[in-house]
C-alpha cells in the first residue's frame, strides 16, 4: 500500500480500494504512526484532526444539534437568505440525481443540517444514520464526513465510504461544496450529494463545484431583495390643501411637478445616472438652489451626487451643501426614522433633509435667499425621497441581475470551450488567452506544480520578477486562498510585491487538482480595475472550474499512458512469442540437418548431403536476415541508420528485386508497370531494394500464392511515386495507421497464428522516412491493398542526415 494511489481508480478497482482504505483506516485507529503517505492530503488531514477532536470512531452516525422542532425552526430563521437562495438550486439537483439513488443537504457553516431532499428511500436508508435536518455533521462531531472537511479545507470533497474516520459508511459517496458569502469571503453553508458511488460519482465534483457557486450568487441577490417599504412614512398623512399653507394654485402646481417627477425618476433604470436624476428633479420640486444626494453608512466613504441653479446662486448653494454634510447634526440624519428633518446653517441657509429608506442615504436641499420650507414642500419631497430610494434599490438590483447573467455567459462560454479541448494541459495558452478575452484583462500566468517543479504559462510574454512571483506562488498555494495586488492603492515596500513590471492589479487564485493545492491562476491587468466582490467571486470560479479541467485532462492522460503501457505490453508479449516462433523454426531445421549429418555421416550419399547442407545454408540464411531486420530496426529507432547513397537508376533495380523474386516464388507473377523516363535517384540502393522485397513478399504472403501482385513507378514534378498492389484480404481503415508500428500485427493474423514478427513494415517505413519520403497503405479497387511510397527528387549529395523520431508509427 505504500505506493498506492488511492484517489484514481477506475470502477472495478473501487471494491478493492474501499477494503485497502478501511485496512489503513483500523491501522491509524490502532497506531498513530502508521505510515498514511498513499492517503489524499485531506483525508489524512482530517483523520488526524478527529483523533484531536477525540471523536468516538465507533460512532457512524451524527448528533443532533437541535432537540425541539422550534429550535430548528429558529435555526431556519436565521438561515432564511441561504435556504431561499439554495431552494432552486436543490429543486435541480433532484431533478438531475433523485432518481440516481442520491441525497441532496444543505448544512449552516456549523454543519448542522437544514434541509433535505432526494430519493425517498435513499432518504430513509440514510435517516437511519442520523442524515436528518438538525443533526451536526461538522469533523467534530461526526469524524470525517464530506460536510465537515469541506468546511474545515474550504474546498470541494468527495470520499469513498471507506475514507470516512467513522465505520458505517462503506456503500456511499459524499460530495460536499461549499458556499461562501459574495461579500467578505466567510463560510455560510455546504451542499451535499450523499448516495451509491457506481452512478455518477466522477461528475459530481463539478456538478457540486457549479451549484455551490449558483448558490452563493442567488444569496446576494437574496440579500438585496428587501420588502418594498411604503412610500409614506409612519404618522404622515397626505397633505391637506389649506389656505393656511398655500393656495389652491400652488398645491395643484407642486402635485403636478410632483407627478412628473415620479415618472421622470421611474423610467430611469442605470444606478450610476439615477441619482443625478433624482437630485435635478428634487430641485424642481421644491424650487431648490441646490440639492445633494449622499451614499452611504454612517462611518464609511460617502458618494455625493449634486444638482444646483446656474449661477452665483448655484455656487452659494453647493458651498451650504457641502458645510451640511459635514454638520455633526446632520450626521445623524441618516440614521433617522423622520420622513425629513431641517435645520439652519450659518449665516441664512436652511437645508432641509430627506432620509432615502433602506440604502443609508439622504437628500439635502437649500433655498438662497432662505425661505421657510411649507408642509406641503416637506411631504412633497418626503414622497419623492421615498419613491427613488425604491428606484435606485430597484436600479441595483437590476444592475445586479445584469451582473449575474454576464457572468453566467462568461462561464457557460468557458465550460463550452473547455470541453471542446482535446488536451487542455498542452493547450493551456490557449486557454490562457480565451480566459483574459472573456474577463477583459491583460495577462494570464498559469503554475503547475509537477514533481515539486513549477512549469509556468504566461500569456502575453511579459517581464516577471522570479523571486516576488514565486513567494507569492508558494502563499496562495500553501493557504489555498486568493491574493489581490494593487500597486496604485499599495504602499511602499507592498508596492514592490507585485511580480509583473509594468501592471497595476494582478489577483492569484488557488487552482485545485484531485482535492489539492497544486497550482495557482494569476491573472491582472496593466491599468488599474476596480475588483469588486462579484470580480472576485468570477475569478473564482473561473479558477475552480480551470482546476476541475486540468484534473480531469490529467486522468484522461493516466487513463491513457495506463492504456499505452499495456497496449506495449501486449506487443512486446506478442513479438516475444514471434520471435521465439521465427528463431525456433530455422535453428530447428538446423539441428535436424546437423544431427543427421552426424549420425548417418558414413551412409549419407552425396545427393543426400548436398540437399542437407543447401537445407542448412538456407535457413541460416533465413536466421540471418530475422537478426538483420532486428538490428535495422534498433538503428533505425536510434537514428543510426547509416545511408550509403549513390545516383541509381531505378528501372534497373526493379528488375534486379523482381528478378530475384520470381528465382525464389516462380509461381508467383508480378506485373510491372514502370514509366521509362525516370531520372536518376540518389538513393541508399541496398535499402530500397529491402523494402521492395519487403513489400512483394508481404503481397505474395497475404494476397494469393500465384498473384498477380502489381508494381507501378512513375514521377511528379518533385517526387517518384512507387505503388505495390496485391489481390489479398485488404487492411481494415481502423488498422491501417498501425501497420507501420513495430511488432504491431493484425487482429485476424494473431487471431489465426499466421507466422509474423511484425517487423517488415515498420522497417520500411524508418527506411523511407529516413530518404526523407513517405509510405502510407490505401483499399485497392477490386479487392486487396496498394501501398504507396513517395521519395522526393535530390540535385544535390546531403552532407548529413539528419535522424528522426518515432512516435506510433509517426514522424516527428
Amino acid at each position: 500500500m505504500s505506493g498506492a494511489t488511492l484517489h484514481i481508480t477506475t470502477m472495478a478497482d473501487l471494491d478493492t480500494l474501499v477494503w485497502q482504505i478501511a485496512t489503513l483506516r483500523e491501522q491509524f485507529l490502532a497506531n498513530t504512526e502508521v505510515d498514511l503517505s498513499p492517503m489524499r492530503t485531506v483525508i489524512r488531514e482530517s483523520w488526524q484532526r478527529c483523533r484531536a477532536f477525540a471523536v468516538n470512531a465507533d460512532l457512524n452516525l451524527a448528533r443532533f444539534a437541535t432537540t425541539s422542532d422550534q429550535q430548528l425552526r429558529d435555526l431556519h430563521e436565521l438561515n432564511v437568505a441561504f435556504l431561499r437562495a439554495a431552494s432552486p438550486v436543490l429543486l435541480r439537483l433532484r431533478a438531475t440525481l433523485g432518481n440516481a439513488g442520491y441525497v441532496v443537504a444543505i448544512s449552516d457553516a456549523e454543519g448542522t443540517l437544514l434541509d433535505v431532499d432526494g430519493d425517498p428511500a435513499c432518504r430513509r436508508k440514510l435517516a437511519r444514520k442520523g442524515l436528518l435536518p438538525g443533526s451536526n455533521w461538522s469533523e467534530a462531531v461526526a469524524g470525517t464526513n464530506a460536510i465537515g472537511v469541506a468546511l474545515a479545507t474550504g474546498h470541494v470533497v468527495q470520499l469513498v465510504g471507506a475514507e470516512h474516520y467513522c465505520s458505517g459508511w462503506q456503500d456511499v459517496t459524499c460530495t460536499a461544496a461549499p458556499v461562501f458569502h459574495p461579500d467578505n469571503g466567510s463560510l455560510i453553508g455546504v451542499l451535499d450529494i450523499t448516495g451509491d458511488y457506481r452512478l455518477v460519482r466522477p461528475f459530481l465534483t463539478g456538478i457540486m463545484a457549479a451549484a455551490a457557486a449558483e448558490v452563493q450568487r442567488r444569496y446576494r441577490l437574496e440579500r438585496i431583495k428587501q420588502p418594498i417599504r411604503p412610500r409614506t412614512f409612519p404618522g404622515w398623512t397626505p397633505p391637506v390643501m389649506t389656505n393656511a399653507t398655500t393656495t389652491s394654485g400652488e398645491s395643484a402646481n407642486i402635485l403636478e411637478r410632483l407627478t412628473d417627477a415620479i415618472r421622470i425618476v421611474s423610467s430611469v433604470i442605470d444606478p450610476a445616472h439615477a441619482p443625478n436624476v433624482i437630485t435635478e428633479q428634487m430641485g424642481r420640486l421644491l424650487n431648490a438652489s441646490g440639492v445633494m444626494l449622499v451614499e452611504g453608512p454612517p462611518g464609511d466613504t460617502l458618494r455625493t451626487h449634486v444638482w444646483h441653479a446656474p449661477g452665483e446662486i448655484g455656487r452659494h448653494a453647493l458651498t451650504a451643501l457641502q458645510r451640511a454634510i459635514n454638520d455633526p447634526t446632520i450626521l445623524t440624519w441618516r440614521a433617522s426614522p423622520g420622513p425629513f428633518l431641517k435645520r439652519t446653517i450659518p449665516p441664512t441657509a436652511e437645508v432641509i433633509g430627506f432620509p432615502l429608506p433602506d440604502i443609508s442615504g439622504v437628500i439635502l436641499a437649500v433655498r438662497l435667499p432662505a425661505q421657510p420650507w411649507t408642509e406641503i414642500d416637506q411631504q412633497s419631497g418626503a414622497t419623492l425621497a421615498t419613491h427613488s430610494a425604491a428606484i435606485l434599490r430597484h436600479a441595483r438590483l437590476y444592475t445586479d441581475l445584469q451582473a449575474y447573467a454576464a457572468q453566467t455567459e462568461v462561464l457557460n462560454t468557458l465550460a463550452l470551450f473547455l470541453s471542446t479541448l482535446l488536451d487542455p494541459i498542452r493547450q493551456i495558452d490557449i486557454v490562457l488567452q480565451r480566459i483574459l478575452a472573456l474577463t477583459n484583462l491583460d495577462v494570464g500566468i498559469i503554475v503547475l506544480k509537477e514533481e515539486k517543479q513549477l512549469a509556468v504559462t504566461a500569456v502575453p510574454q511579459i517581464a516577471i520578477d522570479q523571486a516576488h512571483m514565486l513567494a507569492l506562488i508558494d502563499t496562495v498555494i500553501s493557504t489555498g486562498q486568493p491574493i489581490w495586488l494593487c500597486r496604485q492603492h499599495a504602499v511602499a515596500p507592498e508596492a514592490a510585491l507585485l511580480p509583473l513590471h509594468g501592471f497595476c492589479d494582478l489577483v492569484a487564485l488557488p487552482l485545485i487538482l484531485h482535492a489539492t493545492n497544486a497550482g495557482a491562476l494569476l491573472i491582472g491587468s496593466r491599468a488599474h480595475r476596480h475588483i469588486s466582490g462579484e470580480d472576485l467571486t468570477l475569478l473564482l470560479t473561473i479558477a475552480q472550474q480551470l482546476g476541475l479541467t486540468l484534473s480531469n485532462a490529467r486522468l484522461r492522460q493516466v487513463a491513457s499512458e495506463n492504456e499505452a503501457l499495456r497496449q506495449a505490453n501486449h506487443l512486446k508479449s506478442t513479438f516475444l512469442a514471434g520471435v521465439s516462433h521465427d528463431l525456433r523454426s530455422p535453428l530447428t531445421a538446423i539441428r535436424a540437418s546437423v544431427e543427421d549429418l552426424l549420425e548417418r555421416q558414413h551412409h549419407v550419399s552425396p545427393g543426400e548431403h548436398r540437399a542437407l547442407l543447401s537445407n542448412i545454408a538456407r535457413e541460416t540464411a533465413r536466421l540471418s536476415r530475422f537478426v538483420d531486420q532486428l538490428l535495422d530496426l534498433s538503428r533505425i529507432e536510434a537514428g543510426t541508420l547509416p545511408l550509403d547513397r549513390e545516383w541509381v537508376e531505378f528501372n534497373a533495380l526493379v528488375q534486379d528485386v523482381v528478378t530475384s523474386f520470381h528465382q525464389q516464388y516462380p509461381a508467383c507473377r508480378v506485373d510491372v508497370c514502370v514509366s521509362p523516363t525516370l531520372p536518376l535517384l540518389y538513393i541508399d540502393p541496398s535499402l530500397i531494394t529491402q523494402v521492395l522485397w519487403n513489400l512483394l513478399e508481404n503481397a505474395q504472403k497475404y494476397g494469393p500464392s500465384e498473384g498477380p501482385i502489381t508494381l507501378e513507378a512513375f514521377c511528379t514534378h518533385t517526387d517518384l511515386v512507387l505503388s505495390v498492389g496485391d489481390r489479398g484480404p485488404g487492411i481494415p481503415a481502423s488498422e491501417r495507421h498501425r501497420i507501420f508500428d513495430r511488432f504491431y500485427r493484425l487482429e485476424r493474423d494473431r487471431r489465426s497464428h499466421r507466422s509474423g514478427s511484425g517487423l517488415g513494415l515498420a522497417i520500411c517505413h524508418g527506411i523511407v522516412t529516413a530518404h526523407q519520403g513517405s509510405i502510407w497503405v490505401d483499399e485497392r479497387p477490386g479487392g486487396g491493398s496498394v501501398f504507396r511510397i513517395t521519395l522526393p527528387f535530390i540535385n544535390d549529395q546531403p552532407t548529413a542526415w539528419c535522424p528522426l523520431e518515432f512516435h506510433g508509427g509517426e514522424q516527428v
